[in-house]
């Protein structure tokens, strides 16, 4: 008898008609590499230029390869000829490569990329303006100068896509085929490029609803999907509560030693514990039930009654193992920013609130509800495990953690939606090293602006943010602004 197929809302099997049964997983990019020649010069300078082009190129080849080594780089050799060009785009369309570094190494005539990318014209394009090396030659003749003429091929071609429309965001870097920052300014825009893509199979659970008075955060699913990329699927609260009726003994006792071994406990008893581990068996299997890379759950008030607890030792359990990226409050548009700065550096990041300011250390305090990946904290044998401060209908303490986020580079965002569209925060900041924990019974961080704190503030507020934000370890600034670009959506850079 076949299988009946029903909705993942009432299906009790695990194969449902409206969710994909596998979870579709990231693949490597493929990055098509063009090179161009010009034949007219190999029969003038028969000796050496074409070996002298050629290896700059293959040196350009294994510095992409060594780069992108999470990637394919696809390459068919130098291009000099219309017919080569006609086969190299062909191979690159039937390889469905997804981005392209076009590299001229040589003057060489427009019609030649013109003819390879017409094949590929969907995918984004970064035109690498290079030469032999960063110096000008006094002593050079005129093979040399043709060797290192690729700027005007470049210019002539870019004009050309002006004239015809394409390319509209044409991505130009520039530097020697040695310089080092020159491939990491492209690796950091494929980097972004992929995680872009990757979000458009991202699907993101919402259990509950945006907090009731937070306008900030509400969203269209619709908006959503055709602008940022993810699948927006609303999962009810009976399906998370259903597994925290089925959570084993076993499962949840694991949980319990876990953390009782772990954590320094303060004003809990086991019961809070109990239920707390309990609930990260719950969210774990809600999310691989339904086939989420990552989820916000309400929580207040309704989910705290239910079960007793809230979410905080179990989002913490989420963000160091790193599978799953959880949020609460229906903080969708910080879910999807947490998703993508994760994708970006491989690390979730912390969820936090903009808190009072200080003039002299020109920093803010941002306080964070209760969860985040303990390596953030600045000694780990001093993060506490407490009561949450906010009780929200908790029969019992609730589970938090306390501790002060470590000193380093920072990235702060998040997005909103306002009456022009969507926009994207990204601001760089410096954690500050507090050797102390702040004892509020939450999670902080005092991070440092360049901007003037007061001057920063009435530009924040002016410009009309939500109240949460997103920080990341490191500078993921320009990736950030390459995804908004991807997007089509304005940033606000401070």
């Amino acid at each position: 008898m076949t299988e009946l197929i029903e909705s993942f809302e009432t299906a009790k099997g695990n194969v449902f008609g409206d969710l994909l049964t596998t979870r579709v997983k990231d693949k490597p990019l493929k990055v098509g590499l063009i090179t161009l020649g010009f034949f007219e010069y190999w029969r003038m300078f028969p000796d050496t230029l074409k070996a002298n082009v050629t290896a700059d190129m293959t040196c350009i080849y294994d510095h992409l390869r060594q780069y992108l080594n999470q990637d394919e780089v696809i390459w068919s050799g130098i291009i000099d000829t219309l017919d080569a060009a006609e086969a190299a785009g062909q191979e690159l369309a039937s390889q469905r490569v997804d981005l392209i570094v076009y590299v001229a190494g040589t003057y060489c005539p427009d019609y030649m990329a013109i003819q390879a990318l017409e094949h590929v014209r969907h995918v984004p394009v970064i035109l690498f303006n290079t030469q032999h090396n960063n110096k000008i030659n006094l002593g050079t003749n005129y093979e040399n100068i043709l060797r290192n003429s690729a700027l005007i091929a470049n210019l002539q071609l870019a004009a050309t896509f002006k004239k015809m429309g394409w390319y509209r965001d044409l991505k130009v870097v520039v530097g020697s085929i040695q310089d080092i920052a020159a491939y990491e300014e492209m690796t950091k825009y494929i980097r972004a490029y992929k995680a872009y893509i990757s979000l458009k199979s991202t699907n993101i659970g919402v259990i509950g609803h945006v907090f009731r008075g937070m306008y900030d955060f509400e969203y269209d699913k619709t908006m959503i999907k055709g602008t940022l990329g993810p699948n927006i699927i609303s999962i009810q609260v009976d399906h998370l509560l259903d597994q925290f009726g089925k959570a084993t003994e076993e499962e949840i006792e694991a949980i319990v030693e876990q953390t009782t071994n772990r954590f320094n406990i303060v004003g809990l008893n086991e019961d809070d514990i109990y239920k707390s581990s309990r609930f990260y068996v719950a969210l774990r299997n809600t999310l691989e039930r339904f086939r989420l890379d990552a989820l916000t759950l309400l929580g207040q008030h309704y989910v705290e009654q239910k079960t007793g607890t809230t979410s905080y030792l179990a989002n913490t359990m989420m963000h160091e193992e790193g599978k799953y990226v959880v949020n609460t409050e229906g903080d969708v548009h910080g879910l999807i920013i947490m998703t993508l700065m994760n994708m970006l550096s491989g690390q979730v990041p912390a969820y936090a609130e903009w808190g009072e300011y200080d003039e002299e250390l020109n920093a803010l305090l941002m306080v964070h509800h209760g969860y985040a990946d303990t390596d953030y904290a600045t000694d780990k044998s001093t993060v506490k495990v407490n009561r949450s401060p906010e009780q929200w209908g908790l029969q019992g303490a609730g589970f938090g953690f306390e501790y002060t986020l470590k000193p380093g580079e920072v990235t702060i965002s998040h997005l909103i939606i306002d009456a022009e569209g969507y926009k994207m925060l990204i601001v760089k900041g410096e954690a500050l090293h507090i050797p102390q924990n702040i004892p509020c019974e939450e999670i902080t961080a005092v991070v440092k602006f360049h901007t003037p704190i007061k001057q920063f503030l009435a530009a924040l507020i002016k410009e009309g943010f939500a109240h949460h934000c997103i920080i990341g370890y490191g500078d993921l600034t320009e990736e950030l602004s390459n995804v908004a670009d991807f997007m089509g959506i304005r940033k606000v850079i401070y």
